[in-house]
C-alpha cells in the first residue's frame, strides 16, 4: 500500500496563461504547518547532509523504534515484538529556503510589413516547440521508510502564482530524478498593423528553476508488547512507551484527529527533503514597430495562452 503526502494549495494547470495564487489550506491546517518548528534542523538531518558515504548515515525508521521501545523497557521486562498498524506520511514547505531562477528563450520570430493604405489585420506563423521539464528529490531525513510507503507532497509557491508538486521516494537515501518531454503549440495569431508600419513579433517563453526543502513527517501508530519472566503483558502504544525511553532517537509523541481511542496517539520523526524543479511557466508575444530600423519602439507584451502536451516521462533513482 502506497501513502502520499499532501499539502493544500492550487492545483497546477496545464494552460499557461496569467491567474491568481490562492492558498486554500484552512485556517487550523495553516495554523497547523506554522506552528511547527520549522527552523531547527536535526541531528540526524545534518548527520545525513554531511556525510561522505550518505548511505551509511541512514537507518530504516523501523530500526529507531526498536532502539527506543529497548530503551523504555521496565525492570526485568524484555521487549518481544511491536505492530505498526497505521503509518502516516505528510509534510511542508519550509519557508526561507526557496531560491528562483528564470530563463527567457525566444521561440519564434516574424515580421509583419503592412504595404496598404489603411490598418490591416497581419497574422504570424504557428510554432511548436519542445522542451524538458526536470524534478529532482533528494531524502535527507536521516531515516529511509521501509514500510512500503511513498511521500508525495504538493509544495506552495508564493511567487508569480505558480504552483508545482515535488514526489518523494522515502524507501532510499538516492536521489529521484523525473523528467518529462513535452511540447507546445502555437496557433498563428493575428495582430493589427497600421498602414506603412513594420513590425516584429517575437514568441518568449519563459522556465523557471526553483530549488528549495520540504519538512517531512512520518507519523507511525501502534503497541509495543513487553514480557516479564518469560510471559507476555499487555500491549503497550507506542506513544505510552515513548514517555518512559531513555533513547527516545528523536521520535516525539503526536496525536491525530482523523480517529478515535488509541489509534489517535502516535509518534513521529521528523526530517528534511531536498528539492530542485524546472518547468515552463508562460508565453508571452513580444511587439516591436521597426519601421525605422535604426530606432526601434517596443510597443507591448501579450501573453499567448497555451496548452502542455507531455510526450514521455522517466523517473529514475540516481545511485
Amino acid at each position: 500500500m502506497k501513502k502520499k503526502i499532501i499539502l493544500y494549495g492550487v492545483v497546477a494547470s496545464t494552460l499557461l496563461g496569467g491567474g491568481t495564487f490562492t492558498n486554500t489550506a484552512s485556517a487550523a491546517e495553516n495554523q497547523e504547518i506554522m506552528g511547527s518548528n520549522i527552523g531547527v534542523v536535526p541531528s540526524n538531518v545534518q548527520a545525513a547532509e554531511q556525510s561522505q558515504n550518505k548511505n551509511s548515515a541512514y537507518q530504516d525508521i523501523d530500526e529507531r523504534v526498536k532502539k527506543m521501545l529497548i530503551s523504555a523497557a521496565g525492570p526485568g521486562t524484555v521487549l518481544r515484538n511491536h505492530d505498526i498498524k497505521d503509518a502516516e506520511l505528510n509534510g511542508s514547505n519550509i519557508e526561507g529556503s526557496i531560491i528562483e531562477n528564470s530563463q527567457l528563450l525566444t521561440v519564434g520570430e516574424n515580421i509583419l510589413e503592412n504595404t496598404l493604405g489603411h490598418e490591416v489585420t497581419l497574422y504570424t506563423s504557428g510554432y511548436e516547440h519542445g522542451f524538458k521539464e526536470t524534478t529532482s528529490t533528494t531524502n535527507t531525513s536521516g531515516w529511509t521508510f521501509g514500510y512500503n510507503y511513498n511521500a508525495s507532497l504538493s509544495v506552495m509557491m508564493l511567487t508569480a502564482s505558480h504552483s508545482f508538486s515535488v514526489d518523494y521516494n522515502m524507501s532510499t537515501s538516492n536521489t529521484t530524478e523525473k523528467s518529462e518531454d513535452r511540447k507546445f503549440i502555437i496557433p498563428p495569431q493575428g495582430f493589427s498593423v497600421p498602414a506603412g508600419k513594420k513590425y516584429k513579433v517575437e514568441y518568449v517563453f519563459e522556465k523557471i528553476t526553483i530549488s528549495g526543502k520540504n519538512k517531512i513527517n512520518a507519523d507511525l501508530y501502534g503497541d509495543a508488547t513487553y514480557t516479564f519472566n518469560n510471559q507476555p503483558m499487555s500491549p503497550q502504544l507506542l506513544y505510552s512507551a515513548l514517555n518512559f525511553a531513555s533513547d527516545k532517537q528523536g521520535f516525539e509523541p503526536v496525536i491525530r484527529n482523523n480517529a478515535v481511542g488509541n489509534d489517535r496517539f502516535g509518534i513521529r520523526a521528523t526530517g528534511v527533503g531536498q528539492f530542485s524543479t524546472e518547468f515552463g511557466t508562460r508565453l508571452y508575444a513580444k511587439i516591436t514597430d521597426i519601421t525605422n530600423s535604426k530606432k526601434p519602439v517596443m510597443l507591448e507584451t501579450k501573453t499567448i495562452p497555451v496548452e502542455f502536451e507531455t510526450l514521455s516521462a522517466d523517473t529514475k533513482i540516481i545511485e
